[in-house]
C-alpha cells in the first residue's frame, strides 16, 4: 500500500524494466517488480507495452487468467498510451484496491473500483482481464495421464487454454488423449495434448480417466 523504497530489488536492480532504462515511474516496471516480489523469483510476465501482457500470457499459457479480481492478480489494460497494468492489494467490502505507478507521471499511487466494476475504475480505457500469477501454469503442474474424451460432439483442441482461442482440431468422443500438463482458465481445468498431428489444449471436465 505504500511506494517501494529505492533500496528495493525488485522495483529497482533486480528489475528488468529499470536495468533497460525503462525503470519507474512506469506501470510495467512498478506491476512486473510487485508480482516479482510476491512470488519471490521472477514473473514470466510481458517485458513489453502494458497492453501486450494479458494476450502474451494467455498465448504462452504462463499463469491463469479472467475477469474476476484476486488478491495478487495483475489487471491488464488497453487505451491510447500503451495501456496500463496495476496490481490488487485489497478486497474489502465490495471495493477493490490497486497498486499503480504511471510513465512520466506519479511514481505510485493507489486507484480504486467497485468489484463489480467491469472496466475497473478506468475510464475510456479497455479492460483486457486479470492475470494469476499465484496460481499454477501448465509448466509446472503435471497430470501425466491417459484419458478418454467423454463429450457426446467430441471435444474441441485449442491453440491454448481458453474459449476464446481458434480451435485447431475436434477430438472425437472415446478417443484416447495423453495429458503432459494442465492449466487454469475461464473456470475450466484444461490439458496441454497432442492429436492428429496438433498439440493444443482441451477442457479435462470432458474427459475421464483410463485406469
Amino acid at each position: 500500500m505504500t511506494a517501494p523504497e529505492y533500496t528495493n530489488y525488485y522495483y529497482y536492480n533486480g528489475n528488468i524494466f529499470y536495468n533497460s532504462g525503462f525503470g519507474m515511474p512506469n506501470c510495467t516496471a512498478y506491476a512486473w517488480g510487485r508480482v516479482y516480489e510476491l512470488l519471490g523469483k521472477e514473473p514470466k510476465l510481458s517485458t513489453s507495452n502494458a497492453r501486450d501482457w494479458f494476450n502474451y500470457n494467455r498465448e504462452n499459457n504462463y499463469y491463469s487468467y479472467g475477469k474476476t479480481p484476486k488478491l495478487g492478480a495483475v489487471a491488464c489494460f488497453d487505451n491510447a498510451d500503451g495501456g496500463h497494468v496495476a496490481v490488487v492489494e485489497d478486497i474489502n467490502n465490495g471495493t477493490v484496491t490497486f497498486s499503480n505507478s504511471a510513465y512520466m507521471g506519479e511514481n505510485f499511487y493507489l486507484s480504486y473500483a467497485d468489484i463489480n466494476d467491469k472496466n475497473p475504475g478506468q475510464k475510456g480505457w479497455k479492460f483486457q482481464g486479470y492475470i494469476y500469477p499465484d496460481e499454477f501454469s501448465d509448466n509446472n503442474e503435471s497430470l501425466n495421464s491417459t484419458r478418454v474424451i467423454s463429450a457426446e460432439d467430441g471435444l474441441n483442441l485449442r491453440k491454448y487454454a481458453g474459449l476464446n482461442a481458434d480451435v485447431i482440431d475436434i477430438i472425437p468422443k472415446k478417443s484416447q488423449i495423453f495429458i503432459t500438463s494442465v492449466f487454469k482458465s475461464d473456470g475450466y481445468l484444461w490439458g496441454k495434448t497432442h492429436y492428429n498431428g496438433n498439440i493444443g489444449y482441451c477442457v479435462i471436465d470432458y474427459t475421464l480417466s483410463v485406469f
